[in-house]
């Protein structure tokens, strides 16, 4: 999984010979490979060495990059057969089964180190967040219990906790979760980002103290910066709301949802000019956002514009968005059917 953090430097366990499937043998040649010239450099480097673990690593590797899924698992399954000691082969394996939508195989390739060896706290971190991930939620805290085994006070322990916790849709355990995580790790910013959009949810106004500390730790952080914007726009506090958003589309141009969230306060701003840019804005960004035609057909009403943009808005409206019903009553509003 590309957005995971539990990569390992290379770790030796025990672990009995592989067993996985023999088809990732026939793959030496077969993959090559037609691909990126340094494919194709390693693709002949294995031809000299097939019996270099490493090399398939690294060519499973760039497969990967290349979410080339199935070749990155044949090379990667081909390292391991060549070097079932190295657990980093083991944790790029279950990235490629994962993102190719192949969860039980990546939790299996996890389970292989943690059955065998239990103390892999970053083996046992990354298989606590992929069962979470499939809501495998009992399975994941007893993962989890295991890395308590070895540290009671592990912050991202705390944190994956959480997440578990949040999905269940038990708030108080998920806050409590938290704010040990931060307790135990004053600068995990996640965990800030979380308690704020938890507070903020349940009315309290100390949901902007978890924003300002995620802002402490990054100024430009656009989740707490948008976070905090939202808090002060749904209860009406415009001018708050505002400079936040504004900050937050000033260190992230490319954002569509930025500005998109900024059009809408300028509508309910009655300030229709600034919304309309701003869902240009997003609309340029992002030229499939169809919510976005609909509130620049909205703020081209209110601002008088030319029919026919404002009924070629709504159209692009209703073509793209998946629940089209009010484009096409604004439509029928207008008189076409």
């Amino acid at each position: 999984m590309k957005n995971l953090i539990f990569i390992p430097a290379i770790l030796l366990i025990i672990l009995s010979a592989c067993d996985l499937s023999d088809k990732s043998e026939q793959v030496n040649n077969s993959l090559t490979i037609q691909g990126t010239p340094a494919i194709a450099n390693i693709s002949q480097r294995i031809e000299d060495e097939p019996d270099n673990a490493e090399l398939y690593a690294q060519r499973g590797r760039l497969f990967y990059e290349e979410e080339e899924y199935d070749a990155a698992i044949s090379d990667l399954t081909n390292a391991i057969n060549r070097d079932s000691l190295n657990v980093a082969y083991y944790h790029l394996l279950s990235d490629a089964y994962f993102d190719s939508n192949q969860s039980k195989p990546a939790i299996a390739t996890l389970q292989r180190i943690t059955n065998k060896d239990s103390t892999q706290l970053n083996t046992l971190l990354k298989l606590g967040e992929m069962q979470m991930i499939v809501r495998q939620h009992e399975a994941s805290l007893n993962t989890i219990s295991l890395i308590f085994n070895q540290d009671r006070r592990h912050p991202e322990g705390f944190y994956l906790g959480g997440l578990n916790f949040e999905q269940m849709r038990d708030t108080a355990r998920a806050i409590k979760a938290f704010q040990t995580t931060v307790e135990e790790d004053p600068d995990h910013i996640d965990a800030y980002r979380k308690l704020g959009r938890l507070f903020d949810a349940k009315n309290n106004k100390i949901a902007l103290k978890y924003y300002d500390n995620a802002l402490r730790i990054d100024s430009t952080d656009m989740e707490a910066l948008m976070g905090k914007g939202w808090y002060f726009h749904q209860r009406e506090q415009f001018a708050d709301a505002k400079k936040y958003y504004d900050k937050a589309g000033k260190f992230h141009a490319f954002a569509s949802g930025v500005h998109f969230d900024n059009g809408i306060l300028h509508l309910e701003m009655k300030d229709p000019e600034t919304a309309h840019k701003k869902f240009d804005l997003a609309i340029n960004i992002e030229p499939q956002y169809g919510i976005a035609y609909y509130y620049r057909a909205v703020a081209a009403e209110r601002m008088g514009k030319n029919i026919n943009i404002i009924i070629n808005d709504y159209q692009q409206a209703a073509a793209l968005m998946p629940d089209p019903l009010r484009a096409t009553t604004a439509l029928n509003r207008l008189g076409v059917q």
